[in-house]
């Protein structure tokens, strides 16, 4: 009986070891997240402040992530998305760099990635699942519905590269103009500019500029209509859980 309970105990402790990690480590992430926002419009490479407590702190996150393979900050992100709470989760994304508006909402196990270079405005809704690889720039307007499963990438890797890099040419910023609405399961690409009150459709993939209010479907994405331009809707949706 004794062994099952040290047993149990052990595994409860793993269980919530995560949990331990990521709020002795966040502070430490706080800074390094400070310092990327601080050099991001560059996109050069940190420059740590010389000398002091938050030098002392960068250093010691970033051997951290260096022993994790840099891998650490993707997986305590994803592990933010499964936290049923979207005040909390808002919070740690403002906490690490992130720019975000009013009433703006997460909803369950969004991913985000490059916090520091990421812009929302007010009222602007995030579906479920949602993949936000914002690392070379993205900008979301006021009052955008992205809907469930939709994936956006700023970065890219360029396949005529010889050791498969990630070049300037493939990593450009990424811009969704105000009351756009992305469909589910969508994919948008890197350098795309979406214009206001576009409308991407469900499941269609976006490799190049989308016009104010233009209606766009397919793979890749092309223009089959246009929305209405009077729109004048504003989301204040607020949520407590999930």
């Amino acid at each position: 009986m004794n062994t099952v309970i040290i047993i149990l105990t052990i595994l409860v402790s793993l269980l919530y070891l995560k949990w331990v990690l990521i709020i002795v480590l966040f502070p430490f992430q706080v800074v390094h997240a400070h310092i990327l926002k601080k050099n991001a419009p560059q996109l050069s490479a940190p420059q740590p402040p010389k000398g002091g407590l938050l030098s002392f702190l960068d250093k010691l996150y970033i051997y951290w992530e260096k022993l994790c393979k840099k891998g650490w900050q993707r997986y305590m992100l994803f592990q933010v998305g499964l936290i049923p709470s979207h005040h909390i989760r808002k919070f740690i994304y403002k906490a690490l760099g992130a720019e975000i508006g009013k009433n703006v909402v997460f909803h369950f196990r969004t991913e985000v990635r490059g916090l520091h270079r990421l812009k929302i405005g007010d009222g602007t809704i995030i579906g479920d699942n949602a993949l936000l690889a914002a690392g070379r720039g993205l900008t979301i307007g006021k009052n955008v519905n992205l809907s469930s499963n939709v994936s956006i990438y700023s970065g890219a890797h360029d396949h005529r590269d010889p050791y498969f890099k990630s070049t300037p040419a493939k990593t450009r910023p990424i811009t969704i103009g105000d009351r756009v609405w992305i469909g589910s399961n969508a994919i948008i690409l890197t350098g795309v500019s979406i214009g206001e009150g576009a409308v991407v459709c469900a499941g269609c993939v976006v490799t190049k500029d989308v016009e104010p209010y233009a209606v766009v479907a397919g793979i890749p994405a092309k223009k089959i209509n246009e929305r209405p331009h009077d729109l004048r809707y504003e989301f204040k949706k607020t949520v407590r859980l999930y």
